[in-house]
């Protein structure tokens, strides 16, 4: 068996302190979530999360980031396949309906911007990586559709604000999804 380096192991143990940090902050909220159940739920001692992240806030935001760019490298994959705009759409309804069904990343988001102070870095990193996740979303959908127009990053943030409501969590219908539908869906059909 193949010994990892010592990079390797660090990288390892970083992602499953994150890939752990994940799961708890999107069950149990930012507040509720700590240090010691983030070890514990990797398999790992307090000291292993302090000897990869400075605080909490540092932990939420790398799972954040991480999670947050696999699920949107998935969308953008999915959505590289599509030849119509109605495949298009439906592969971002089904995107918007599965996120409203993840678990409460949302709610973690909002409670983390409440209850950092207004002018903490976390707070800053954390709308840097949303406006990056805007960003790259909507670069793909205007250049595939000018009509759009050229903010991608407003486009972005239409779509996953659509997708990730906070009410829309905890409501059966309307759907993210049909929200997409009747958005993309207009705004597609414009010349």
């Amino acid at each position: 068996m193949h010994k990892l380096t010592r990079s390797q192991s660090q990288a390892q143990t970083r992602a499953r302190l994150i890939e752990a940090a994940q799961q708890l902050f999107m069950r149990d909220g930012f507040a509720a979530t700590s240090i010691d159940a983030i070890a514990e739920a990797a398999g790992y001692s307090k000291g292993a999360v302090y000897s990869n992240f400075g605080s909490k806030e540092d932990v939420f935001l790398a799972a954040l980031h991480e999670g947050g760019r696999a699920n949107l490298a998935g969308l953008l994959e999915g959505l590289g396949h599509t030849r119509s705009a109605d495949e298009v759409i439906e592969v971002m309804a089904g995107w918007a309906d599965r996120q409203a069904g993840a678990g409460n990343w949302t709610l973690t988001i909002l409670e983390h911007a409440r209850l950092v102070q207004d002018d903490a870095a976390s707070l800053r990193q954390q709308e840097r990586i949303l406006r990056e996740a805007w960003q790259r979303l909507g670069s793909w959908m205007v250049e595939r559709f000018p009509q759009l127009g050229e903010d991608a990053e407003l486009v972005g943030a239409l779509l996953f604000e659509l997708a990730y409501a906070p009410a829309l969590s905890t409501v059966k219908a309307p759907t993210p999804g049909a929200m997409v539908r009747l958005v993309l869906g207009r705004l597609l059909a414009q010349p």
